[in-house]
Protein backbone atom coordinates (compact mmCIF):
# COMPACT_ATOMS: atom_id res chain seq x y z
CA UNK A 1 0.00 0.00 0.00
CA UNK A 2 2.81 2.41 0.92
CA UNK A 3 4.62 1.56 -2.31
CA UNK A 4 1.53 2.35 -4.39
CA UNK A 5 0.97 5.60 -2.50
CA UNK A 6 4.63 6.57 -3.02
CA UNK A 7 4.37 5.75 -6.73
CA UNK A 8 1.22 7.87 -7.03
CA UNK A 9 2.96 10.81 -5.35
CA UNK A 10 5.88 10.57 -7.78
CA UNK A 11 3.51 10.50 -10.73
CA UNK A 12 1.75 13.62 -9.42
CA UNK A 13 5.08 15.43 -8.97
CA UNK A 14 6.28 14.60 -12.49
CA UNK A 15 2.89 15.52 -13.95
CA UNK A 16 3.12 18.92 -12.26
CA UNK A 17 6.70 19.47 -13.42
CA UNK A 18 6.10 18.59 -17.04
CA UNK A 19 2.75 20.34 -17.37
CA UNK A 20 4.56 23.69 -17.31
CA UNK A 21 4.72 25.31 -20.76
CA UNK A 22 8.32 24.80 -21.88
CA UNK A 23 8.46 28.02 -23.92
CA UNK A 24 9.24 29.71 -20.59
CA UNK A 25 12.72 28.13 -20.59
CA UNK A 26 15.63 29.78 -22.45
CA UNK A 27 16.08 26.63 -24.55
CA UNK A 28 12.67 27.42 -26.14
CA UNK A 29 13.08 31.13 -26.70
CA UNK A 30 13.46 30.88 -30.51
CA UNK A 31 16.65 32.91 -30.54
CA UNK A 32 17.60 34.15 -34.01
CA UNK A 33 20.87 35.89 -34.75
CA UNK A 34 20.13 37.99 -37.84
CA UNK A 35 22.30 39.72 -40.39
CA UNK A 36 22.44 43.51 -40.21
CA UNK A 37 22.95 46.07 -42.95
CA UNK A 38 26.52 46.49 -41.67
CA UNK A 39 27.82 43.08 -40.47
CA UNK A 40 31.30 44.51 -39.92
CA UNK A 41 30.05 46.56 -36.98
CA UNK A 42 26.60 45.25 -36.06
CA UNK A 43 24.58 42.08 -35.55
CA UNK A 44 20.88 41.84 -34.72
CA UNK A 45 19.06 39.35 -32.51
CA UNK A 46 15.45 38.48 -31.69
CA UNK A 47 13.72 36.02 -29.38
CA UNK A 48 10.30 35.21 -27.92
CA UNK A 49 9.14 34.43 -24.39
CA UNK A 50 5.66 33.50 -23.18
CA UNK A 51 5.80 35.70 -20.06
CA UNK A 52 7.28 39.17 -19.87
CA UNK A 53 10.89 39.44 -18.70
CA UNK A 54 11.86 41.99 -16.08
CA UNK A 55 14.49 44.39 -17.50
CA UNK A 56 15.44 42.30 -20.56
CA UNK A 57 18.83 42.88 -22.15
CA UNK A 58 21.56 41.43 -24.32
CA UNK A 59 25.03 40.91 -22.88
CA UNK A 60 28.02 40.87 -25.24
CA UNK A 61 31.60 39.87 -24.45
CA UNK A 62 34.74 39.24 -26.43
CA UNK A 63 35.03 35.55 -27.19
CA UNK A 64 38.34 34.42 -25.69
CA UNK A 65 39.57 31.15 -24.13
CA UNK A 66 39.46 32.42 -20.54
CA UNK A 67 36.79 30.88 -18.33
CA UNK A 68 35.96 34.34 -16.97
CA UNK A 69 35.39 35.84 -20.43
CA UNK A 70 31.85 36.81 -19.37
CA UNK A 71 32.97 39.06 -16.53
CA UNK A 72 33.61 41.95 -18.91
CA UNK A 73 30.58 42.59 -21.07
CA UNK A 74 28.52 45.31 -22.71
CA UNK A 75 24.75 45.50 -22.44
CA UNK A 76 22.31 46.51 -25.15
CA UNK A 77 18.78 47.77 -24.75
CA UNK A 78 15.88 45.69 -26.01
CA UNK A 79 12.65 46.47 -27.86
CA UNK A 80 9.57 44.60 -26.65
CA UNK A 81 6.41 43.77 -28.60
CA UNK A 82 3.36 41.84 -27.42
CA UNK A 83 2.20 39.49 -30.18
CA UNK A 84 -1.34 38.08 -30.20
CA UNK A 85 -1.48 34.55 -31.61
CA UNK A 86 -4.37 33.01 -33.56
CA UNK A 87 -5.71 31.34 -30.41
CA UNK A 88 -5.74 34.77 -28.67
CA UNK A 89 -2.83 33.86 -26.40
CA UNK A 90 0.16 36.19 -26.36
CA UNK A 91 3.93 36.02 -26.45
CA UNK A 92 6.53 38.69 -25.79
CA UNK A 93 8.83 39.35 -28.76
CA UNK A 94 12.23 40.89 -27.99
CA UNK A 95 14.80 42.35 -30.37
CA UNK A 96 18.09 44.19 -30.09
CA UNK A 97 20.85 45.62 -32.27
CA UNK A 98 24.39 44.88 -31.10
CA UNK A 99 26.17 47.97 -32.45
CA UNK A 100 29.67 49.42 -32.28
CA UNK A 101 31.42 46.09 -32.92
CA UNK A 102 34.94 45.67 -34.30
CA UNK A 103 35.36 44.11 -37.76
CA UNK A 104 36.78 40.60 -37.99
CA UNK A 105 36.22 39.91 -34.29
CA UNK A 106 34.75 36.95 -32.40
CA UNK A 107 32.05 37.78 -29.84
CA UNK A 108 29.90 35.86 -27.37
CA UNK A 109 26.40 37.00 -26.44
CA UNK A 110 23.40 35.90 -24.42
CA UNK A 111 19.84 37.18 -24.05
CA UNK A 112 17.48 37.31 -21.09
CA UNK A 113 17.23 39.18 -17.81
CA UNK A 114 18.55 38.98 -14.27
CA UNK A 115 16.05 36.20 -13.55
CA UNK A 116 17.06 33.92 -16.41
CA UNK A 117 19.64 33.89 -19.20
CA UNK A 118 20.12 31.90 -22.36
CA UNK A 119 23.36 30.07 -23.02
CA UNK A 120 26.23 32.01 -24.60
CA UNK A 121 26.30 32.05 -28.41
CA UNK A 122 29.36 32.90 -30.51
CA UNK A 123 29.56 34.83 -33.80
CA UNK A 124 32.14 36.65 -35.91
CA UNK A 125 31.77 40.07 -37.48
CA UNK A 126 32.69 40.54 -41.13
CA UNK A 127 36.20 41.63 -41.98
CA UNK A 128 36.92 45.01 -43.58
CA UNK A 129 39.03 43.25 -46.20
CA UNK A 130 37.56 41.13 -48.99
CA UNK A 131 38.71 37.90 -47.37
CA UNK A 132 37.52 34.48 -48.50
CA UNK A 133 34.46 33.09 -46.72
CA UNK A 134 31.60 30.65 -47.22
CA UNK A 135 27.88 30.64 -46.50
CA UNK A 136 24.94 28.22 -46.57
CA UNK A 137 21.85 28.41 -48.74
CA UNK A 138 18.63 26.40 -48.35
CA UNK A 139 15.49 26.28 -50.49
CA UNK A 140 12.00 26.14 -48.95
CA UNK A 141 11.77 24.50 -45.51
CA UNK A 142 7.95 24.85 -45.17
CA UNK A 143 6.94 21.24 -44.45
CA UNK A 144 8.38 18.44 -42.37
CA UNK A 145 10.12 21.00 -40.22
CA UNK A 146 11.04 18.67 -37.37
CA UNK A 147 11.23 15.43 -39.32
CA UNK A 148 13.04 16.62 -42.47
CA UNK A 149 14.28 20.21 -42.32
CA UNK A 150 16.20 19.49 -39.11
CA UNK A 151 18.46 17.02 -40.89
CA UNK A 152 19.04 19.41 -43.80
CA UNK A 153 20.12 22.22 -41.48
CA UNK A 154 22.37 19.91 -39.48
CA UNK A 155 23.89 18.39 -42.60
CA UNK A 156 24.62 21.87 -43.91
CA UNK A 157 26.20 22.88 -40.63
CA UNK A 158 28.38 19.78 -40.57
CA UNK A 159 29.57 20.58 -44.09
CA UNK A 160 30.24 24.27 -43.34
CA UNK A 161 30.46 24.90 -39.58
CA UNK A 162 32.34 28.10 -40.34
CA UNK A 163 29.53 29.52 -42.50
CA UNK A 164 29.39 33.32 -42.28
CA UNK A 165 25.59 33.34 -42.62
CA UNK A 166 22.65 31.11 -43.51
CA UNK A 167 20.28 32.09 -46.34
CA UNK A 168 16.78 30.56 -46.56
CA UNK A 169 14.91 31.27 -49.80
CA UNK A 170 11.38 31.71 -48.48
CA UNK A 171 8.39 29.72 -47.18
CA UNK A 172 10.01 29.08 -43.85
CA UNK A 173 6.70 27.70 -42.58
CA UNK A 174 3.48 26.72 -44.37
CA UNK A 175 0.85 28.62 -42.33
CA UNK A 176 2.53 31.46 -40.42
CA UNK A 177 -0.42 32.00 -38.09
CA UNK A 178 0.05 28.54 -36.56
CA UNK A 179 2.57 29.09 -33.80
CA UNK A 180 3.49 25.40 -33.60
CA UNK A 181 5.06 25.62 -37.04
CA UNK A 182 7.42 28.39 -35.91
CA UNK A 183 8.25 26.36 -32.83
CA UNK A 184 9.07 23.36 -35.04
CA UNK A 185 11.24 25.51 -37.33
CA UNK A 186 13.26 26.87 -34.43
CA UNK A 187 13.64 23.41 -32.92
CA UNK A 188 14.94 22.25 -36.29
CA UNK A 189 17.46 25.10 -36.33
CA UNK A 190 18.14 24.83 -32.60
CA UNK A 191 21.25 26.67 -31.37
CA UNK A 192 22.51 27.00 -34.96
CA UNK A 193 19.94 29.78 -35.51
CA UNK A 194 21.39 31.63 -32.54
CA UNK A 195 24.97 31.33 -33.75
CA UNK A 196 25.01 31.70 -37.55
CA UNK A 197 23.37 34.94 -38.77
CA UNK A 198 20.15 34.28 -40.65
CA UNK A 199 19.27 35.84 -44.01
CA UNK A 200 15.59 34.88 -44.47
CA UNK A 201 13.58 35.60 -47.62
CA UNK A 202 9.84 36.16 -47.57
CA UNK A 203 7.88 33.55 -49.54
CA UNK A 204 4.31 33.45 -50.76
CA UNK A 205 3.21 31.38 -47.76
CA UNK A 206 3.90 34.40 -45.56
CA UNK A 207 0.67 35.66 -47.17
CA UNK A 208 -1.26 32.48 -46.35
CA UNK A 209 -3.18 33.82 -43.35
CA UNK A 210 -5.39 31.39 -41.42
CA UNK A 211 -5.23 29.07 -44.46
CA UNK A 212 -6.51 31.84 -46.76
CA UNK A 213 -4.47 33.93 -49.20
CA UNK A 214 -4.12 37.60 -48.30
CA UNK A 215 -2.74 40.78 -49.88
CA UNK A 216 -0.72 41.44 -46.73
CA UNK A 217 1.91 39.24 -45.20
CA UNK A 218 1.67 37.68 -41.76
CA UNK A 219 2.35 39.78 -38.68
CA UNK A 220 4.47 36.91 -37.32
CA UNK A 221 7.40 37.61 -39.67
CA UNK A 222 8.78 40.60 -37.78
CA UNK A 223 8.68 39.10 -34.25
CA UNK A 224 10.86 36.20 -35.38
CA UNK A 225 13.50 38.20 -37.28
CA UNK A 226 15.33 41.48 -36.81
CA UNK A 227 16.54 42.43 -40.29
CA UNK A 228 18.03 45.40 -42.16
CA UNK A 229 15.66 48.28 -42.84
CA UNK A 230 17.44 49.69 -45.89
CA UNK A 231 14.95 48.51 -48.52
CA UNK A 232 11.68 50.07 -49.61
CA UNK A 233 9.89 51.66 -46.67
CA UNK A 234 6.68 50.00 -47.89
CA UNK A 235 8.29 46.55 -47.56
CA UNK A 236 10.14 46.81 -44.24
CA UNK A 237 12.55 43.97 -43.52
CA UNK A 238 11.33 41.93 -46.50
CA UNK A 239 13.61 43.50 -49.08
CA UNK A 240 17.07 44.62 -47.99
CA UNK A 241 20.77 44.38 -48.75
CA UNK A 242 24.16 44.12 -47.05
CA UNK A 243 27.84 43.89 -47.95
CA UNK A 244 29.95 40.96 -46.80
CA UNK A 245 33.65 40.81 -47.71
CA UNK A 246 33.33 41.66 -51.38
CA UNK A 247 29.74 40.43 -51.88
CA UNK A 248 26.72 42.67 -52.32
CA UNK A 249 23.84 40.45 -51.15
CA UNK A 250 20.34 41.66 -52.04
CA UNK A 251 17.05 40.15 -50.83
CA UNK A 252 13.88 40.78 -52.84
CA UNK A 253 10.23 40.23 -51.92
CA UNK A 254 8.82 38.38 -54.92
CA UNK A 255 5.21 38.73 -53.78
CA UNK A 256 4.33 42.38 -54.27
CA UNK A 257 5.50 45.77 -55.56
CA UNK A 258 7.72 44.10 -58.16
CA UNK A 259 8.06 47.17 -60.38
CA UNK A 260 8.93 49.40 -57.42
CA UNK A 261 11.54 46.90 -56.27
CA UNK A 262 13.02 46.77 -59.78
CA UNK A 263 13.56 50.56 -59.70
CA UNK A 264 15.07 50.23 -56.22
CA UNK A 265 17.29 47.34 -57.33
CA UNK A 266 18.57 49.35 -60.31
CA UNK A 267 19.50 52.16 -57.95
CA UNK A 268 21.25 49.88 -55.45
CA UNK A 269 23.24 47.92 -58.03
CA UNK A 270 24.24 51.13 -59.79
CA UNK A 271 25.43 52.74 -56.57
CA UNK A 272 26.99 50.00 -54.44
CA UNK A 273 30.42 48.71 -55.49
CA UNK A 274 31.43 45.09 -54.96
CA UNK A 275 33.31 42.21 -56.57
CA UNK A 276 30.25 39.95 -56.49
CA UNK A 277 26.49 40.48 -56.68
CA UNK A 278 24.18 37.78 -55.29
CA UNK A 279 20.39 38.11 -55.22
CA UNK A 280 17.89 35.98 -53.35
CA UNK A 281 14.14 35.83 -53.81
CA UNK A 282 11.52 33.17 -53.29
CA UNK A 283 9.77 32.77 -56.65
CA UNK A 284 12.21 31.80 -59.42
CA UNK A 285 12.64 33.64 -62.70
CA UNK A 286 13.09 30.27 -64.41
CA UNK A 287 10.97 27.44 -63.02
CA UNK A 288 11.73 23.77 -62.45
CA UNK A 289 8.36 22.88 -60.88
CA UNK A 290 5.82 21.29 -63.20
CA UNK A 291 3.33 23.76 -64.66
CA UNK A 292 5.09 26.83 -63.24
CA UNK A 293 6.59 29.87 -64.91
CA UNK A 294 8.38 32.96 -63.60
CA UNK A 295 7.17 35.33 -66.31
CA UNK A 296 6.08 38.08 -63.89
CA UNK A 297 9.46 38.15 -62.14
CA UNK A 298 11.34 38.04 -65.42
CA UNK A 299 9.33 41.00 -66.66
CA UNK A 300 10.16 42.95 -63.51
CA UNK A 301 13.77 42.04 -62.78
CA UNK A 302 15.50 40.41 -65.76
CA UNK A 303 16.60 43.62 -67.49
CA UNK A 304 18.17 44.91 -64.25
CA UNK A 305 19.88 41.57 -63.55
CA UNK A 306 21.30 41.50 -67.07
CA UNK A 307 22.32 45.16 -66.97
CA UNK A 308 24.55 44.66 -63.93
CA UNK A 309 25.63 41.10 -64.79
CA UNK A 310 24.48 39.69 -61.46
CA UNK A 311 26.56 36.61 -60.62
CA UNK A 312 24.10 34.34 -58.82
CA UNK A 313 20.37 34.26 -57.98
CA UNK A 314 19.24 31.98 -55.11
CA UNK A 315 15.57 30.89 -55.25
CA UNK A 316 12.97 28.48 -53.87
CA UNK A 317 9.22 27.99 -54.37
CA UNK A 318 9.29 25.14 -56.93
CA UNK A 319 10.15 22.37 -54.43
CA UNK A 320 12.65 20.90 -56.87
CA UNK A 321 16.33 21.41 -57.67
CA UNK A 322 17.76 23.06 -60.75
CA UNK A 323 20.79 25.10 -61.78
CA UNK A 324 20.88 27.04 -65.04
CA UNK A 325 23.65 27.69 -67.47
CA UNK A 326 24.94 31.28 -67.38
CA UNK A 327 22.03 33.21 -68.90
CA UNK A 328 21.54 36.60 -70.48
CA UNK A 329 18.16 37.65 -71.87
CA UNK A 330 17.00 34.10 -71.21
CA UNK A 331 19.66 32.49 -73.40
CA UNK A 332 22.78 30.58 -72.43
CA UNK A 333 26.07 32.38 -72.98
CA UNK A 334 29.46 30.77 -73.41
CA UNK A 335 31.32 33.02 -70.98
CA UNK A 336 30.09 32.94 -67.38
CA UNK A 337 31.34 36.49 -66.79
CA UNK A 338 28.65 37.72 -69.19
CA UNK A 339 25.70 35.74 -67.79
CA UNK A 340 23.85 34.99 -64.55
CA UNK A 341 23.42 31.58 -62.90
CA UNK A 342 20.03 30.88 -61.30
CA UNK A 343 19.43 28.06 -58.83
CA UNK A 344 16.20 26.63 -57.37
CA UNK A 345 16.22 24.37 -54.34
CA UNK A 346 14.18 22.75 -51.55
CA UNK A 347 15.12 21.66 -48.03
CA UNK A 348 11.75 20.41 -46.69
CA UNK A 349 9.60 17.35 -47.25
CA UNK A 350 7.20 18.95 -49.76
CA UNK A 351 8.38 17.91 -53.22
CA UNK A 352 6.96 18.68 -56.68
CA UNK A 353 7.35 17.00 -60.05
CA UNK A 354 9.86 18.44 -62.48
CA UNK A 355 8.91 20.63 -65.38
CA UNK A 356 10.50 19.17 -68.53
CA UNK A 357 13.87 20.90 -68.73
CA UNK A 358 13.91 24.00 -70.91
CA UNK A 359 16.49 23.27 -73.56
CA UNK A 360 19.53 25.48 -73.24
CA UNK A 361 18.43 26.93 -69.88
CA UNK A 362 18.98 24.34 -67.13
CA UNK A 363 22.28 22.52 -66.87
CA UNK A 364 20.95 20.12 -64.23
CA UNK A 365 17.62 19.36 -62.51
CA UNK A 366 16.45 16.85 -59.91
CA UNK A 367 13.40 16.09 -57.75
CA UNK A 368 12.21 14.20 -54.67
CA UNK A 369 15.36 15.05 -52.72
CA UNK A 370 16.34 17.50 -49.98
CA UNK A 371 19.31 19.76 -50.64
CA UNK A 372 21.70 22.15 -48.98
CA UNK A 373 24.26 24.33 -50.71
CA UNK A 374 27.67 25.68 -49.75
CA UNK A 375 28.87 28.83 -51.51
CA UNK A 376 32.61 29.51 -51.22
CA UNK A 377 33.59 33.09 -52.03
CA UNK A 378 37.04 34.26 -53.07
CA UNK A 379 38.06 37.45 -54.86
CA UNK A 380 38.87 35.50 -58.03
CA UNK A 381 36.09 32.91 -58.05
CA UNK A 382 32.85 31.76 -56.46
CA UNK A 383 32.16 28.04 -56.04
CA UNK A 384 28.57 26.79 -55.72
CA UNK A 385 28.40 23.24 -54.34
CA UNK A 386 25.02 21.49 -54.17
CA UNK A 387 24.59 18.50 -51.85
CA UNK A 388 21.78 16.11 -51.05
CA UNK A 389 21.18 15.79 -47.31
CA UNK A 390 23.17 12.53 -47.15
CA UNK A 391 26.26 14.50 -48.18
CA UNK A 392 26.41 13.47 -51.85
CA UNK A 393 27.81 16.21 -54.07
CA UNK A 394 25.15 16.57 -56.77
CA UNK A 395 26.51 19.56 -58.67
CA UNK A 396 29.39 22.02 -58.54
CA UNK A 397 30.08 25.08 -60.64
CA UNK A 398 32.82 27.72 -60.60
CA UNK A 399 31.77 31.31 -61.29
CA UNK A 400 34.19 34.02 -62.42
CA UNK A 401 33.49 37.67 -61.61
CA UNK A 402 32.14 40.06 -64.21
CA UNK A 403 34.80 41.96 -66.12
CA UNK A 404 32.59 45.03 -66.27
CA UNK A 405 32.36 45.57 -62.55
Amino acid sequence: MYKNHHLLSLIQVFTLLFSVNLIAGPEDWRIALCISENPQNQMNVSWQVETELDTPSVQLALNNPEAKFHKEYREFGVQVETVVLMDSSTIQAYSAKMEGLEPGTSYAYRVGSKEEWSEWFVFNTASQADESFRFLYFGDPQNGLLSHVSRAIRAGFMAAPDAAFLSMAGDLVSVPGIDQQWEDLFHAGSWIFGQIPLVPVMGNHAYYIDRKWSDQHSIYWRPHFNLPENGLTTLPETNYYFHYQGVLFVVLNGNEQLEEQAVWLDEILGREESTWIILSMHQPLYSTGQGRDGAKRRAAFLSVIDKYEVDLVLQGHDHTFGRTYPLKAGLAVKKRAKGTIYINSVSGSKQYKLEPAIEGVFAITDADKQFYHVIDVQSSKLKLSSYTVDGELKDEVIIKPSRNR
